[in-house]
């Protein structure tokens, strides 16, 4: 599908320039140094839930939701340049999609901002785009980057949940079926795909949630899932450490270096009581 003809695109030797695409992408470039760069927050606004955030841990988009203070992973300059090569390369697929021929729509410039009406609430979302094949066949696309070991999980068809939650949203709030997901390998430049089907089971699990968050309160949140817990030698989910609420959530936790990289320990002192117990 989009893959192949990208990388038929790169292998021909006879390219167009395409002055409205080259400008597109320039735009959006600066819009996104502009972003990560010389914006100082990217929060989300208090009693505002993203199509984006729907499938991660309940606990930490109530956190979000109702305005709690940041307290554990920080969004630091490391993760600011993470976070600008992993939107430029999202970017550059769409942008070579268009190129390559593909009838992509909805994206660049003209991204759509869409909404999922879940138990009376409105929860926007910004696919990455529309593909139209062939035969007519309607598509929304999305576009991952991903370390290697990521992506390995997606050729064996282990997507994390979290993105295959965003997707179904996102196909849920447009009322198609079906997703093109490009995985990139941003170890190796690799790009792969393959088509999401919207399952109605998860649909129902993103409803659930976001149920459960907005009939949270401040005093009354949601639990964790019974995954994030310590594992036998005390040691939380590796999500847990990646929360920027961790520190209101994990009251008995540090972060301890483990060999090259840290990790979130429940604290050796025999209180093993979570402050949600």
């Amino acid at each position: 599908m989009i893959v192949d003809k990208i990388y038929e695109y790169l292998s021909d030797k006879n390219k167009t320039i395409d002055e409205a695409l080259r400008y597109e992408v320039e735009k959006i470039a600066g819009v996104i140094f502009k972003r990560q760069f010389m914006s100082e927050t990217n929060e989300v606004e208090k009693g505002t839930i993203r199509l984006s955030s729907v499938g991660r841990c309940p606990r930490q988009t109530a956190y979000m939701f109702h305005g709690f203070e940041r307290n554990g992973k920080e969004i630091d300059s490391r993760a600011r340049i993470v976070f600008w090569t992993g939107d430029l390369a999202e970017m550059t697929i769409i942008a070579l999609g268009k190129a390559a021929g593909c009838q992509i729509y909805a994206s660049g410039l003209q991204q759509q901002r869409i909404h999922l009406i879940a138990n009376g609430f409105s929860i926007p979302g910004h696919p990455d785009g529309i593909h139209i094949d062939d035969d007519n066949k309607v598509r929304l696309i999305e576009v991952k980057s991903m370390s290697s070991y990521g992506f390995e999980l997606f050729q064996n068809n282990k997507i994390d949940f979290s993105y295959i939650a965003q997707i179904n949203a996102y196909m849920e709030a447009k009322k198609l079926d079906e997703t093109i997901m490009i995985a990139y390998n941003k170890d190796s430049g690799i790009l792969s795909e393959r088509i999401i089907k919207k399952d109605d089971n998860v649909v129902k699990e993103i409803n659930n949630n976001i149920l459960l968050i907005i009939n949270s309160s401040p005093e009354s949140l949601p639990e964790p899932p019974g995954e994030y817990e310590p594992n036998s030698k005390g040691f939380y989910a590796w999500q847990c450490l990646y929360c920027p609420y961790w520190g209101h959530c994990r009251t008995d936790a540090e972060k301890v270096l483990v060999g090259k990289s840290y990790k979130l320990k429940r604290r050796d002192n025999g209180l093993h009581k979570d402050k949600h117990e």
